[in-house]
């Protein structure tokens, strides 16, 4: 270090010495203020920016202070391909946020309704808003209501809390994923015969919805199928899928079966003594379906594009919370129909391009 280094070196130590004492803070602090560091308290960075100021510092000070803006996204724990596919698009799309927002990312077990619950109506910071897939649970649903009231933005996503007034759905329309399901299925098999149906949560909207659609349409535009939805729920697992074919298949041959849900697998071993082969659907361009798909043992999968979904999620909060201008879609996402013959050369949400602006 040359003599001239070292003197400019003592000059700005001693300034910033000055500062924190008419400041009443440390010197450590007012570096921290200087550097936009989060670990300094609203009053303490405003005072060092005043006195700074007032001392004519030259150099280029933080234009007053904006608190760091807190949000939270909220997601079951599940492991199915979707929901990784999911958790993977809101990593990117976070790492793009300013820096004054922080995104609490929380995993929660998708039975444990206290925790939803108590996460929602209580955090140790101050919330402007948050990103939700949750159970429609009455717990749920008022711990929602309460934090609303209280001037909180929402967002929910896969699955809609209906009828929650003053929240957005950016997930896909479930209700047409179903019914689209029945078109595709109905079309396709032009003799009579059973229907199987999987559910994979009866407390999720979206698969109700998924399930509701598919028998409305089925019923009404396709009166030579008899749907039966298999009463116990699968959680996305592939036991419970298998378990759950083999039981319908025990009764007799099957013309079709949609899954609501995850658990591919299951039903891929379930199928394989079915003679002949159900027309099947399922949902998601999971890497399972695409082998179904390329080996013909799964006729379409009904994709619902999850990076779309969280990058319009976050562009609907940001855009809620008055953090950015631009106005998001605010609209379902698309859902994609995928056969054989439609796969992407590439994985498509690779190419993708995101933007927070």
């Amino acid at each position: 270090m040359t003599g001239a280094q070292a003197s400019r070196k003592t000059r700005t130590r001693a300034r910033l010495a000055d500062i924190a004492r008419v400041a009443g803070v440390s010197i450590a602090t007012v570096d921290r203020v200087f550097n936009e560091r989060e670990s300094v308290s609203d009053a303490a960075r405003e005072r060092v920016i005043r006195v700074a100021r007032e001392m004519g510092v030259r150099r280029d000070l933080p234009e007053g202070y904006r608190p760091i803006t807190h949000l939270d996204l909220i997601l079951p724990k599940n492991d199915s391909p979707f929901f990784v596919r999911l958790r993977a698009a809101f990593r990117d799309g976070i790492a793009m946020l300013d820096r004054g927002i922080a995104m609490h990312r929380h995993i929660l077990a998708v039975e444990d309704t206290a925790s939803f619950v108590r996460l929602i109506s209580e955090t140790s910071y101050a919330r402007q808003g948050m990103i939700l897939a949750v159970p429609d649970r009455p717990e749920i649903r008022a711990a929602v209501q309460s934090i609303q009231a209280a001037g909180q933005k929402v967002v929910t996503i896969v699955t809609d809390l209906p009828g929650l007034a003053g929240a957005d759905y950016l997930g896909i329309d479930n209700r047409q994923a179903g019914a689209t399901a029945a078109h595709l299925l109905g079309r396709s098999c032009r003799q009579g015969g059973r229907v199987a149906v999987l559910g994979a949560h009866h407390d999720w909207a979206g698969h109700v919805e998924r399930m509701g659609g598919f028998q409305t349409t089925l019923s009404r535009d396709f009166p030579h199928l008899h749907c039966e939805v298999i009463e116990m729920d699968t959680h996305d697992d592939p036991d419970r899928c298998a378990r759950s074919l083999r039981a319908a298949l025990s009764f007799g041959p099957l013309v079709g079966v949609y899954n609501t849900g995850a658990g591919s697998i299951g039903i891929m071993n379930a199928l394989k003594a079915a003679m002949p082969r159900p027309f099947w659907i399922g949902h998601e361009l999971s890497d399972d379906h695409i082998i179904y798909l390329k080996d013909g043992t799964m006729d379409y999968a009904i994709d619902q594009n999850p990076r779309g979904q969280a990058l319009g999620s976050l562009q609907t909060l940001l855009y809620r919370c008055g953090l950015i201008t631009s106005t998001p879609a605010l609209s379902h996402a698309e859902l994609r129909i995928y056969t054989r013959e439609s796969l992407p050369a590439r994985n498509y949400e690779e190419s993708s391009q995101l933007s927070l602006d």
